[in-house]
């Protein structure tokens, strides 16, 4: 069973830089601060978004320690994350049998575009393990 944690928006930065950190344009607005990439232009923008909504999606649920069903998908979705190249934590509160992923995107093992690169891959996956999981959370309420 999964517990949602009040939704927070991720926070979009802007920042001036000659060129975008990804494809190398030239800027001559500001450009997208994305945390494991440094600052792109509104074309490249888009390729990030969906990994940084991602980012902040996983960051809000929270895994019930005693359903089974419940920590495979955490797991599922902790070594995605470290397979695309992110920094992730698992911390658990044995009090409340809770158990959720950090995502440190201040540390990458990879490159932003290899991250890019790879999240393009395994999309498709992921959204629909994630739709999974909402599927069960509204089950599980009703």
């Amino acid at each position: 069973m999964l517990h949602e944690v009040p939704a927070v928006r991720p926070q979009i930065a802007r920042a001036y830089a000659e060129k975008c950190r990804h494809c190398g344009r030239p800027l001559t607005h500001p450009g997208t601060v994305i945390p494991f990439v440094g600052v792109v232009g509104p074309e490249c923008r888009s390729k990030f978004m969906h990994l940084i909504a991602l980012v902040a999606e996983v960051e809000m649920l929270s895994f019930n320690i005693d359903d089974q069903g419940s920590q495979r998908l955490a797991h599922m979705i902790w070594s995605r994350l470290i397979n695309l190249g992110f920094l992730v934590t698992k911390h658990a509160d044995t009090v409340k049998r809770t158990l959720w992923l950090e995502v440190d995107s201040r540390k990458v093992s990879r490159r932003g575009a290899e991250i890019v690169k790879r999240w393009e891959t395994v999309r498709a996956e992921f959204e629909q393990q994630l739709k999974l999981a909402q599927a069960e959370r509204e089950g599980a309420a009703a």
